[in-house]
């Protein structure tokens, strides 16, 4: 596989709308209603599916005091993003996480618009290199989740999500080979909508959703999606995500994180299983390796550096698999690798971080907004 080179130029200007902050807790009174602000960020980059391209992004944060006492919610948080390449690619994004006043409610989604180009190697855990073959797709799609806190940072709510996957279109492996999208006929290989609801259980124990140092998380969820919500693929998906995180001394973090993301039915394309990209496994692009199913787990070690800058050291093991059977202790993918941490506001500990994983097949380079997990 091409090593991807990703370098993305993130130059913060930013103006916090925060009013006021009380000297003393005692006087409720002057205590801000919110905390909020906005931080503009300018995007650029080039890889080689997009050459170079160009944007900016928008982060809004937000924290509501309490009703009865002087404790605020936890960071709440909406980010907008658009850019454009030179080859004509696009994506526009909002997506929102926020718990409503005292946390009764936690609302999240996302709207998106995406022209891009990706790679298809097959399906399983021991494709090879030399299948690569790219392939161009649009994409509109909406996701929206409610959950009620029931009590002890338990909440449990619905999620519904629906994408329209169009104008796919492929490039032959070779003059002789034509793409294994069109020879394999996979569900979703012309396209199609994806429509699905679910039901979500979630733990949330963290003391800062951005960068926790404490507490845990867990999140379960259960989905259906097919023709009964007017989608063109049946299939069920279930996902199970589990982090923890302990401090060791002032601004030192060790994090644990596992992943399982199952699926069964008829699942497309865009919605299998992948091992890699920058949450997990980060040393393999995101559609390295694809299947049905994917379980892994990571450990990540971060502390502070100088001022806004901090350092991650972080690890992993897992992969995808149609079957229990397949997973072989032998062909198991591991990434090892490091990171650069900058932050966009010490205040609300909102980082921006530039990882560098490697794995089998060599590295990856990722700049993204916010931690992995």
């Amino acid at each position: 596989m091409k090593k991807t080179l990703y370098l993305l130029l993130l130059v913060s200007c930013w103006s916090f709308c925060n009013r006021g902050m009380a000297s003393t807790a005692s006087d409720t009174t002057s205590l801000p209603a919110s905390i909020k602000g906005f931080i503009p960020i300018p995007v650029l980059y080039y890889t080689p599916d997009t050459r170079l391209g160009m944007g900016a992004a928008v982060i809004g944060y937000l924290r509501l005091k309490s009703k009865t006492d002087t404790t605020y919610t936890r960071l709440s948080t909406a980010r907008v993003l658009v850019d454009y390449t030179l080859n004509k690619q696009t994506d526009q994004q909002l997506e929102w996480n926020g718990f409503t006043r005292d946390e009764k409610f936690l609302l999240r989604g996302e709207l998106r618009h995406r022209i891009y180009t990706d790679r298809f190697y097959g399906i399983g855990n021991d494709t090879e290199l030399e299948d690569e073959g790219k392939y161009d797709y649009s994409l509109v799609g909406m996701r929206f989740g409610g959950l009620r806190n029931l009590g002890n940072q338990v909440f449990v709510g619905l999620d519904y999500q629906l994408t329209n996957y169009y104008n796919l279109s492929y490039d032959s492996i070779n003059e002789d080979r034509e793409s294994l999208l069109q020879s394999q006929q996979i569900p979703g290989y012309q396209g199609g909508l994806n429509s699905g609801a679910g039901l979500v259980f979630l733990i949330d124990t963290r003391d800062n959703t951005a960068f926790a140092s404490s507490g845990m998380l867990l999140e379960a969820s259960a989905y259906h999606f097919g023709k009964m919500f007017g989608g063109d693929f049946d299939y069920q998906n279930y996902n199970l995500s589990f982090s923890k995180y302990k401090a060791l001394r002032a601004g030192r973090v060790l994090a644990f994180n596992t992943v399982f993301n199952l699926n069964n039915g008829e699942v497309p394309l865009m919605r299998l299983a992948p091992a890699g990209g920058d949450r997990i496994l980060r040393g393999y692009a995101r559609n390295r390796f694809l299947a049905d199913n994917f379980a892994g787990a990571q450990l990540e070690y971060r502390f502070p550096l100088y001022r806004r800058f901090g350092l991650a050291a972080f690890t992993g093991i897992g992969d995808v698999f149609n079957h229990t059977s397949e997973v072989s202790f032998s062909k198991l993918k591991y990434s090892v690798g490091s990171g650069l941490r900058y932050a966009l506001s010490k205040e609300q500990k909102l980082n921006v971080r530039v990882d560098v994983g490697y794995g089998r097949e060599g590295s990856n380079f990722y700049v993204v907004i916010g931690e992995a997990f």
